[in-house]
């Protein structure tokens, strides 16, 4: 009977939250939400909006973490001093910045990497 009784709240919960996104964005939300969650597999109990800003900072720290083990590597491995790092480092801001505007996709750069450089690139 418990799993029976998460069940129903869990349905309960999937409809006041529909409720909420048609209150503030209409169907046209709702249909733009059902899309994401599709799309990214991503199931919970926040909106995709809310999801966005709860996961800021993990994005932000991913980012940042990157950043880091990658300028670390191109100075060990490839001898790039500061100013090819530098370089790199704005065109990388360049490219977060399109994807966060939304004038990129990561299939854009999947896409453009496999066609310019041969590279067969999937996220898990």
């Amino acid at each position: 009977m418990n799993k029976m009784r998460e069940y129903e709240r869990g349905r309960e919960d999937g409809l006041l939250l529909a409720l909420r996104i048609v209150e503030k964005d209409g169907i046209e939300g709702l249909r733009k939400e059902i899309r994401f969650r599709g799309a990214t597999g991503i199931h919970t109990s926040l909106a995709a909006k809310d999801l966005d800003e709860a996961s800021q900072k993990i994005k932000d720290l991913t980012m940042d973490c990157f950043m880091v083990l990658s300028i670390a590597s191109l100075h060990d491995v490839f001898g790039f001093g500061e100013t090819r790092i530098q370089r790199w480092a704005e065109k990388f801001n360049e490219g977060a910045e399109y994807l966060a505007e939304g004038l990129a996709t990561w299939q854009d750069y999947i896409d453009g990497i496999k066609e310019e450089l041969g590279i067969e690139i999937e996220f898990k």
